[in-house]
């Protein structure tokens, strides 16, 4: 009777012990969470921190998705004005969480730049969230084009949300791994606005 129960133990530790693994290798590799990380636009270099350099293209590449009705839109019609491209679902918590945040960024800056969202959805839920929430930016939609996406700039094996600060001239100066919060725009936005 007591080699059923030890057996179970030593499953039950060696399932702890593989997944304590999991996760510090996950930091390692990464730098840590997200809240360890710098914000875009400190150092070391220009607004892509470290851990991600080596993942996230220094320029946009050119691609093309649709639009909410539907219109294949390219990124380079937005190309020769500052960008912020935020990655996103609707089915991801902190991206609802941070969809009120983008709408007064570009409220507040859209004379400087441009909001775009890149989700990773269909576009029927996309389309009901954009009306529930008012959102004022373009909106790219496409599970299967977005993962394509996600792919050329680098980070498609990172989580959701995430952004990419485009300068006017297509460059990748800044880069955002999960939610934006409010005290952190300022950070951000400083490669690509005027933020007197």
């Amino acid at each position: 009777m007591r080699q059923p129960t030890l057996l179970l133990s030593l499953t039950a530790l060696l399932s702890l012990l593989t997944g304590t693994l999991l996760i510090l290798g996950y930091l390692a590799l990464t730098g840590g969470t997200a809240e360890d990380r710098p914000l875009a636009g400190t150092e070391p270099g220009p607004g892509v921190q470290a851990w991600a350099r080596d993942q996230i293209v220094d320029t946009l590449p050119a691609f093309t998705m649709e639009d909410l009705s539907g219109r294949e839109r390219a990124i380079g019609e937005w190309v020769g004005q500052p960008m912020i491209i935020n990655v996103w679902a609707t089915w991801c918590g902190p991206c609802r969480e941070e969809v009120p945040l983008l709408i007064d960024i570009q409220a507040e800056h859209g004379d400087q730049l441009t909001v775009i969202g890149l989700s990773m959805d269909d576009p029927a839920p996309v389309s009901a969230f954009a009306r529930e929430f008012g959102i004022n930016y373009p909106l790219l939609v496409g599970d299967a084009d977005a993962r394509t996406v996600t792919r050329l700039l680098g980070s498609d094996e990172l989580g959701l949300p995430h952004t990419f600060v485009v300068d006017a001239e297509g460059r990748i100066v800044g880069f955002h791994l999960g939610l934006i919060r409010p005290e952190e725009v300022p950070a951000l936005l400083t490669p690509i606005v005027d933020m007197q």
